[in-house]
């Protein structure tokens, strides 16, 4: 039996250690819904699966590509770790792990 994945259990997929990994597994899930998503949709439920900064800086993005998205997602990931931009709120969602003292 073929049990086809809906767009709400896309939503709610773990995220893996890399940002490359996870839009990877989350891809290959995304093209076993049906109905079929359009492009326009993949890239806007992809975005709504991040917390907080990730979410807002990749809403904010003009990309027109699941692939573009990836790169934006792995820049914002690299810009907090380099503690560029602060992000208190994420504790998951590939925010770099605040050490504790």
């Amino acid at each position: 039996m073929d049990v086809s994945l809906d767009r709400s259990s896309l939503q709610v997929m773990k995220k893996d250690n890399t940002i490359r990994e996870y839009a990877q597994r989350w891809r290959e899930a995304a093209t076993k819904v049906n109905p079929l998503l359009l492009k326009k949709e993949i890239i806007n439920l992809f975005s709504n699966t991040f917390k907080n900064l990730y979410f807002e800086y990749l809403v904010g993005s003009s990309a027109q590509h699941f692939s573009d998205l990836i790169v934006i997602a792995e820049r914002i990931k690299q810009v907090i770790w380099l503690g560029k931009i602060a992000d208190s709120t994420e504790e998951k969602g590939f925010a770099r792990k605040k050490e504790v003292n």
